[in-house]
């Protein structure tokens, strides 16, 4: 019973980290429109380097995730 309990922990934790992440993602993109459009060209450059800031923290939030002992409930 212990096993199907992680296998379904594992299953919703990486749906919910996905839309998580896709809703980062789509929040970036909406701002960078909006940004580039008032802004101008100088606004892209910080567009990128706000979904590379992004792409780092999910991997790296992922990665501790993963490192981490599950403990048995």
């Amino acid at each position: 019973m212990s096993f199907l309990r992680a296998a379904v922990r594992q299953v919703v934790g990486l749906f919910v980290s996905d839309w998580v992440q896709g809703g980062v993602v789509l929040a970036i993109i909406a701002a960078g429109w909006l940004a580039v459009s008032r802004l101008g060209t100088p606004a892209v450059v910080v567009f990128v380097l706000l979904i590379a800031a992004q792409l780092v923290w999910f991997a790296r939030a992922e990665g501790v995730r993963r490192s981490r002992p599950q403990s048995p409930s």
